[in-house]
């Protein structure tokens, strides 16, 4: 079992009650005033912080207590000098007072010392007389009062203060600590007694001395350790004790009093599960007392508790959570699976449907005619678009798309939007403005695929939602933000435009807005274009926004930050020799290992379109022979279905690579299946061949994966 490290905190005292007369000896605390009151001739008194008096008053004068204080006319003054009064300060009625506070080590304020009452020099008779007469006071008392006021120098009255708040604020501390103490072995002596009711076993033990203190043991143990006198000797009692053999070696090593300072250093305490002969499942745990100056634990409390109902409630739920995880992961299997047998089953006949669509246009047909197979390839490219949709969110949910980042040099993406993404505006007559402020000197590195997939979904959308005669504006901006590209696009039209209630689940799977999803003649999708966005854009490292209002047009914000390559470093790993592509596969053979009949009519139609001739083979044995008898050379390359009767796509092209002939691991093998998943693709590879060709067959791609291996 490993061990558990716990970590605690000292409770916080609150000062905000706390009174003098909580915890001091008030009898002291008074003779100590009164004693300093005799010894220097100062009046003295002190309160707390709500200016009640902790104790009598010394040595105030008959000046001050019967014709200042006793005074109603100058009791209030009185009142607000002391309020006011702050150190050494003379008084309203001319003498010098002092106040200290009474205060904590940490500064906390209990409350304050008041004294003085005795005058810098000779007094001015006069001034004193006038004082009288103006307030009624008998004049020849006022003065007789008056000389018997001590007189001290500034010097005098300074020290004797300074004196008088150390004594106290000494005795006020020390009495403090004293009540801390006391309140610390009450708590600590409840704390063992709680102890007791979580912990069956509970020993005190000195690291320093390696000795220990019994605080609560079961008589078993008790006897068990009997007279050993030595910490080391009682662990090793206590873990043979509580075990059985195999068991007993980790219990001693957690035990180890040699290595637990270094495991306990900064830790309130440590722990280790184990099961017991007698117990069952406890946990020792080694608790800090004390730490000497280097903050190694010199003092620690050991303890052990029965856990019984908390491991069978962990185990419990740590099966429950492996028995979920094992049926997620059917079901993602399951998932997977059905995806996988959807994808095949429903583009094996798109396939037939979008190829024999591309054949018939090459016809000579009607107008009529034209039309029809025009909109029917519109209709499958549209309901092929929706099955990609679907697989590809399934492969993002599932983690399946790794990106493939390289140089995208923009020309190259100039390319892209005039044959892809204009045609689509020019079909609509709208107006698509592309403005571009990036940087030419620098080139993004991003997955080519993926980016364009992204800028498709969201400038497709702005052609879809706009009315024929809009515009549509694309702006892209980059810009070098510490060490990396930022690349901002900006897709913005006039169309439709959606609600601010919209906006907000707008990146949500399937979520179209009512009012568009009601529209007539309005191929809306699946809701999982802008979802797909959204995923994409964060796969890298991106995000995107949306600003949009009913009819007033929307526009989308993405942001990318991206790694870069400068042009001139592009350039000189990519040395472009400029000359026409006079690669040609005429006359080629192409092998084509494929069991329906109609895929056979669509690839034996591509084919010839370029002037390549294809040999059939309806099954992976056929296809096998066909390969075997021939001469070394004679097909250019293979064209492998996957799901083949007799022998599938796998085990042919494996069949292939193994026999004895020079052309047997070299002719490229490419796979043309409707399977497309990451595993599927990854199999194809691992069975020997070289690429993987999705159904629906786009010529095109066909041509360019052959001349690949020219």
């Amino acid at each position: 079992m490993a061990e558990e490290t716990r970590t605690g905190s000292s409770p916080n005292i609150d000062h905000r009650d706390l009174k003098i007369t909580d915890f001091c000896d008030m009898e002291k605390f008074s003779r100590m005033m009164q004693d300093w009151a005799i010894a220097t001739g100062l009046a003295v008194a002190a309160v707390d912080n709500d200016f009640n008096y902790l104790c009598d008053f010394y040595n105030f004068t008959e000046f001050c207590a019967v014709y200042n204080r006793g005074n109603p006319q100058k009791k209030n003054a009185c009142i607000r000098s002391d309020q006011n009064g702050h150190g050494i300060y003379r008084c309203h009625a001319g003498l010098i007072d002092f106040t200290s506070p009474i205060t904590l080590t940490d500064g906390t304020v209990l409350g304050a010392i008041y004294g003085g009452q005795v005058l810098p020099s000779v007094p001015d008779e006069e001034r004193y007389r006038q004082d009288a007469r103006k307030n009624g006071i008998d004049e020849e008392n006022y003065i007789q009062a008056l000389h018997k006021v001590n007189i001290r120098t500034p010097q005098q009255i300074e020290s004797s203060a300074a004196l008088l708040t150390r004594v106290i604020n000494t005795f006020v501390r020390s009495s403090y600590n004293a009540m801390i103490n006391e309140e610390s072995l009450n708590v600590r002596s409840q704390i063992i007694a709680s102890l007791s009711h979580i912990y069956f076993l509970n020993y005190y033990i000195d690291l320093t001395h390696h000795t220990f203190l019994a605080l609560d043991v079961p008589a078993k143990i008790h006897e068990a350790v009997g007279t050993k006198n030595t910490a080391d000797a009682l662990l090793k009692t206590i873990a043979m004790q509580l075990t059985e053999k195999e068991a007993t070696d980790g219990l001693l090593n957690f035990h180890d009093l040699s290595t637990l300072p270094e495991r306990l250093q900064n830790r309130a305490s440590i722990a280790y599960e184990f099961i017991s002969t007698e117990y069952k499942w406890c946990r020792a745990v080694f608790i800090t007392v004390s730490q000497d100056d280097q903050n190694r634990p010199d003092r620690v409390l050991y303890a052990v508790q029965q856990i019984n109902e908390e491991k069978e409630s962990e185990l419990k739920i740590q099966k429950e959570l492996k028995d979920a995880a094992e049926e997620a992961i059917k079901a993602n299997r399951a998932k997977s699976e059905f995806l996988s047998r959807m994808s095949h089953d429903i583009r094996t006949p798109m396939n037939g449907i979008i190829g024999m669509t591309h054949i018939a246009l090459e016809q000579e047909n009607n107008p009529r005619t034209t039309d029809c197979l025009k909109k029917i390839g519109r209709s499958s490219n549209y309901l092929l678009g929706l099955i990609n949709d679907v697989l590809d969110m399934s492969r993002i949910e599932s983690g399946e798309i790794v990106l493939n980042p390289q140089p995208y040099p923009d020309e190259e993406f100039d390319e892209y939007m005039d044959s892809v993404l204009l045609p689509l505006a020019d079909a609509k007559r709208q107006i698509f403005v592309p403005q571009k402020h990036v940087r030419q000197d620098i080139i993004p590195i991003l997955d080519k695929l993926r980016f364009n997939q992204i800028i498709f979904n969201l400038v497709s959308n702005a052609i879809k939602y706009t009315p024929d005669g809009g515009s549509i504006l694309y702006d892209g901006v980059s810009q070098i933000v510490g060490d990396q590209l930022e690349l901002t696009i900006t897709v913005s039209d006039n169309g439709q435009g959606m609600s601010e209630s919209f906006q907000k689940i707008l990146f949500e799977p399937y979520t179209q807005e009512d009012r568009i999803r009601t529209m007539k003649a309005q191929n809306t999708g699946s809701g999982l274009g802008l979802a797909i966005v959204k995923k994409l854009a964060t796969l890298m490292n991106g995000t995107i926004t949306v600003q949009s209002q009913i009819n007033q047009g929307s526009t989308f914000t993405l942001t990318l930050h991206l790694p870069y390559i400068t042009r001139e470093d592009y350039q000189k790993e990519n040395k472009e020799t400029v000359s026409e592509d006079t690669v040609s596969l005429q006359g080629k053979r192409i092998l084509v290992c494929e069991d329906n009949e109609i895929n056979q009519e669509i690839v034996q139609s591509i084919l010839s379109r370029y002037q390549m001739q294809a040999d059939i083979a309806p099954n992976g044995i056929i296809g096998r022979n066909l390969f075997e008898k021939s001469a070394p050379g004679y097909y250019y390359a293979v064209l492998m279905d996957l799901r083949m009767p007799m022998m599938d796509g796998y085990d042919t092209a494996q069949s292939i690579r193994t026999m004895a002939r020079e052309d047997a691991g070299t002719i490229p093998i490419i796979a043309m299946t409707a399977d497309v998943f990451s595993e599927d693709i990854a199999h194809c590879l691992a069975a020997g061949m070289n690429d993987h060709l999705a159904k629906p067959l786009e010529p095109g791609v066909l041509y360019e994966k052959l001349k690949k291996y020219q």
